[in-house]
């Protein structure tokens, strides 16, 4: 069984915040690698979502790790388009008629073998980030001492690294929005301007991003971000309801 995890209280506000999201993203517990057995030879999920050419792919890593990885990630994003599909589409194709790609920039796009066409209305960003004592240790290379002082009255009972996971997870959920050539803001050029707390661990933050790269004026951007067990989760996308 392929349970969504993402706590429903975050769902709520990621699709109060955004109306360019109509489906809750997908969070899934990373699934086990089938060890010295190819992909396409086992009758059941979630093997037989995957296209085949995701399976071919799938047995060229060597490391269960990077396998079980590899298989998650895609079962998320097929996951995700086919609750899209089901709303935009009267006769929707079946996951494994779904092969996930990337762009030359790292983006996940969808393309479809059957007649349909998917179009997406916005870019979206979305993150997670364990919480590791590591990003204590690094904080000059992603937090400005604004941003630290803003998450710290924000989460004040958190806990630092509570806070720095959040920060983290946000800030990159914002660069895969804008990962492209000309337009991907460094860590320390996404600044933090405020934030509320959203009940228990979740936050808004409104962040600013500087006219450059393509962009012709500062823009406020925001992110949606919570806990998920251990890990930081953030959401970023256009068209906000705020």
């Amino acid at each position: 069984m392929l349970t969504n995890c993402l706590p429903a209280q975050l769902s709520s506000i990621i699709l109060g915040t955004f109306n360019s999201i109509p489906c809750p993203p997908i969070v899934l517990r990373l699934l086990p690698a089938a060890d010295e057995i190819p992909p396409e030879k086992i009758l059941k999920t979630p093997y037989t979502l995957l296209h085949r050419r995701e399976c071919t792919q799938l047995q060229k890593y060597r490391l269960p790790k990077r396998r079980s990885e590899y298989l998650t990630g895609r079962i998320c994003a097929k996951m995700a388009m086919s609750d899209y599909l089901h709303l935009t589409l009267q006769d929707p194709p079946e996951m494994n008629q779904i092969e996930i790609k990337n762009s030359e920039y790292g983006q996940p796009f969808i393309t479809s073998h059957q007649s349909a066409a998917v179009a997406a209305q916005h870019r979206c960003g979305i993150d997670i980030q364990r919480q590791e004592n590591s990003l204590i240790k690094v904080r000059e290379k992603y937090c400005l001492e604004d941003d630290y002082r803003i998450v710290s009255r924000i989460i004040p009972e958190g806990g630092e690294l509570l806070g720095l996971s959040l920060l983290w997870s946000a800030k990159e959920a914002i660069q895969k929005r804008f990962s492209s050539e000309n337009s991907m803001p460094t860590f320390l050029n996404i600044c933090l301007q405020d934030g509320e707390r959203k009940g228990n661990d979740n936050v808004l933050f409104y962040f600013s991003i500087p006219p450059s790269q393509g962009r012709q004026d500062t823009r406020i951007i925001t992110v949606a971000a919570g806990v998920f067990m251990n890990y930081a989760i953030a959401v970023s996308a256009h068209k906000e309801n705020i």
